[in-house]
């Protein structure tokens, strides 16, 4: 298919701004690594692009459903509606153009598009993610949290659980860090496709193992290491439960919480077997490190 058979549709997704960074991970499930928010005040929208095929309307009413559920999480999106309009092959060429080149997403941490040659890789780590048709970086401040403390505290690991692994970023950040084995748990069926395809672009299906779960359901393996990058009330869920699932002085690394929510976390930390070590904050997002007490 040459570039003039391309057609792309151009989505404007609107709601209450309050509801903005929330948005950034539940887009990332939809393999859409790449957007733009629009402000209006007390409402705003997000601007993304899809490939035009059959499954284009069914992605953003699941996305659409994702964002109207974010009131379960004491989140108000207000109205949420969609539109759109075509795009022509050009305006979509210069639009892909941008998202071909390598982006720091963190210090000495690159991520390049699949197709990027391998002898012009940039220095530091790198991952070849393909992150759906879109434009721009779309890296979240949550994400970024996380690939701090893995670069910091997660290297060499021996075995590492990647909770809400989306795009499958982190685990592969993991085990370009030296992690023996990895394994990344996701409730969204597209997500895990989209991990998989990641996993194997970058040659590490030997080591890195994406599941289709609802949070630790079923997971019985014993990790020294954790990483959970996912809204606050999960992450309160399944805090009790982690004890059982690691091994003595096992690290954790929590992302995906806003920093209202750090009191009400700190509090349900200090009466468990985790130690909190290191706390880092970006915008609105905090994110923890903690080690599994002696």
């Amino acid at each position: 298919m040459g570039c003039d058979d391309l057609k792309f549709k151009e989505i404007y997704l609107e709601m209450n701004s309050e509801v903005e960074e929330a948005l950034y991970p539940l887009l990332q499930e939809q393999g859409i690594q790449g957007w733009n928010w629009i402000d209006k005040g007390s409402r705003g929208g997000c601007l993304f692009y899809l490939p035009a095929n059959r499954s284009w309307k069914e992605r953003v009413e699941r996305i659409k459903k994702k964002v109207e559920k974010l009131r379960e999480f004491g989140l108000e999106p207000g109205p949420v509606s969609f539109n759109y309009k075509d795009i022509d092959s050009r305006s979509w060429e210069k639009k892909i153009k941008q998202a071909s080149e390598p982006r720091q997403v963190l210090e000495g941490f690159w991520v390049v598009p699949p197709e990027y040659r391998e002898e012009d890789f940039p220095e530091g780590l790198v991952i070849r993610l393909r992150g759906g048709m879109a434009f721009g970086t779309g890296d979240h401040p949550s994400t970024r949290l996380a690939l701090g403390f893995i670069r910091d505290w997660f290297q060499n690991r021996e075995k590492v659980l990647d909770l809400g692994t989306g795009s499958g970023i982190l685990a592969l950040a993991a085990a370009r860090l030296g992690a023996g084995k990895i394994i990344g748990i996701d409730n969204d069926p597209e997500a895990v496709s989209l991990a998989r395809e990641n996993v194997g672009l970058n040659g590490l299906s030997d080591r890195v193992t994406i599941k289709e779960g609802d949070l630790l359901q079923g997971i019985e393996n014993s990790f020294s290491g954790v990483i959970i990058n996912i809204l606050y009330p999960q992450i309160a869920a399944v805090l009790p439960e982690l004890e059982r699932i690691t091994e003595k002085n096992a690290g954790l690394i929590l992302s995906g919480i806003l920093f209202k929510q750090l009191p009400m976390l700190r509090e349900k930390i200090s009466s468990s077997v985790w130690e909190v070590i290191d706390t880092r904050i970006e915008g609105d997002w905090a994110g923890l490190y903690l080690e599994k007490k002696g």
